[in-house]
């Protein structure tokens, strides 16, 4: 048990990158089993694909996710989620959404998606709702249930496929947030992560996060049961003309929805 745990703590370690934010969250007490949220991105090089906040919540013994479209534009950057990525990396992120969604955002995390099949196959493969029937890389996906396990699986699973290009777009961000979703409870044990060396490996090699050592243990000792009950919701924007280009803004009544959503959630 002495080396696994150093070798949790060495992953721990090469994955810790705090960042430099403008806004202020305080994370309140793991050990007391506290609500919170954090932001949850999938990213590939220096563009964001996927943008979860994740509500954690033990007392009410569930995770809630709020999803947002990565065009979506915010009248406050002139820019869009996407392109705030690239120009102000995860700070940029966590304080924009805090202000938009007007909830606490303490921490983050970011998941590199190249290596999302070394990760399933090191986890022992998970579980998706697949919606849609495609052949990719030599492998067939049907509708329903999809078993995932091995890594060139997963690839072909997460590669776009289609003839229009922005629908293709679009359900293959879906597929990758299932993914990312499905994972999510791999996490949930410290004991589960020690059965797997190679997740541990996978871990170090593809999150980075400013969750320390410490606070990784309290969550796979006390949130372990939160992270295998998941709700997840879209945010869905609507399409306007600003300065002569089209683009996707979230309305009042989206923006008060997730923010009604995520304190519901943060409620003991």
């Amino acid at each position: 048990m002495g080396k696994a745990y150093m070798d949790v703590k060495k992953a721990s370690d090469k994955s810790y990158q705090p960042i430099k934010r403008t806004t202020q969250a305080t994370l309140p007490s793991l050990k007391a089993k506290s609500p919170f949220s954090f932001l949850f991105l999938g990213v590939n090089g220096k563009s964001v694909n996927d943008i979860l906040v994740l509500t954690v919540n033990p007392k009410q013994n569930k995770t809630t996710v709020v999803s947002l479209n990565r065009d979506i534009y915010l009248t406050s950057e002139s820019t869009t989620l996407k392109e705030l990525y690239e120009q102000k990396g995860v700070a940029g992120e966590v304080d924009a959404l805090q202000k938009l969604l007007g909830t606490d955002i303490p921490k983050y995390m970011t998941f590199d998606m190249s290596g999302l099949g070394e990760f399933v196959s090191a986890a022992g493969g998970i579980k998706v709702q697949n919606e849609t029937h495609f052949i990719s890389n030599g492998y067939e996906f049907k509708p329903g249930t999809l078993t995932l396990t091995k890594e060139d699986e997963v690839k072909a699973y997460l590669t776009k496929v289609g003839d229009d290009d922005k629908k293709a777009e679009s359900m293959l961000i879906d597929r990758e947030q299932a993914v990312l979703i499905a994972i999510i409870p791999k996490l949930k044990s410290i004991n589960t992560v020690l059965k797997y060396p190679k997740f541990i490996t996978a871990f170090g090699d593809n999150i980075k996060t400013d969750f320390v050592f410490g606070n990784i243990k309290a969550l796979g000792l006390n949130y372990h049961s939160v992270l295998g009950n998941i709700t997840k919701e879209n945010l869905k924007p609507t399409k306007t003309t600003i300065d002569d280009v089209e683009q996707k803004i979230l309305s009042e009544e989206q923006i008060n929805k997730a923010h009604d959503r995520i304190q519901s959630a943060l409620s003991e």
